[in-house]
């Protein structure tokens, strides 16, 4: 009798535990997306594609690394569709 008395419950658990997982998903859409732009633009005077990057931490080591050696003397990472694009003056 206690076996039934477990088992009930534990299924009664699992059932609440799974109702509940999807019922609220871990990531929240949001609820209307923007539409995106095709073509990206650059700030005022940053007209120089310099390349793309999976990450804004890259883009912008790049973007430093660049002003540092004295290739440009400012820079705008702009994010893209999967990617972001770095843009400098020069």
């Amino acid at each position: 009798m206690r076996v039934r008395t477990v088992l009930s419950a534990l299924a009664a658990i699992a059932v609440t535990g799974l109702g509940l997982s999807a019922a609220a998903p871990a990531v929240a859409a949001p609820a209307a997306a923007p539409a995106r732009v095709t073509a990206v633009s650059a700030a005022d005077g940053l007209d120089v594609h310099r390349g793309k990057y999976f990450t804004l931490g890259g883009c912008q080591t790049a973007g430093q690394q660049g002003i540092d050696r004295g290739h440009w003397d400012r820079y705008q990472c702009a994010e893209g569709t999967f990617f972001w694009n770095l843009w400098t003056n020069r």
